[in-house]
């Protein structure tokens, strides 16, 4: 199981193009590892990625917050549903295009909400 610390680990490593808003995170939290404010930071990031057509880190990024999803403890798990997919604003049309560039769990997550959601 990835615990939070393993998580950030994970991103910093596969996504060396985050680590400054990793790092801004934590110096907003006294250093404190705040896991669903650093989610909400990184979707903003990927939806900046993914407008400015940066693929490569988009894609790296996707696939260690998709791995976060499938290997993460609860808490894990909980901030990746909450603070990254619920977030998205996955019901607007607009986020479609977004949505649809994700990795195979994250979009199965979508498709867990939507049918909770109806």
């Amino acid at each position: 199981m990835m615990r939070s610390a393993d998580f950030v680990d994970l991103v910093i490593e596969r996504v060396p193009e985050a680590e400054p808003k990793v790092r801004e995170n934590f110096a907003d939290n006294d250093g404190e590892l705040l896991l669903h404010l650093l989610m909400s930071d990184l979707l903003r990031l990927a939806v900046s990625w993914f407008d400015q057509g940066m693929v490569d880190p988009l894609e790296r990024l996707l696939a260690a917050v998709d791995g976060g999803l499938a290997e993460g403890d609860d808490y894990v798990k909980g901030a990746v549903a909450v603070s990254f997919v619920d977030d998205t604003g996955w019901w607007e049309s607009s986020t479609q295009p977004f949505i649809e560039a994700w990795p195979a769990g994250l979009q199965a997550e979508v498709d867990r909400q939507r049918s909770h959601r109806t």
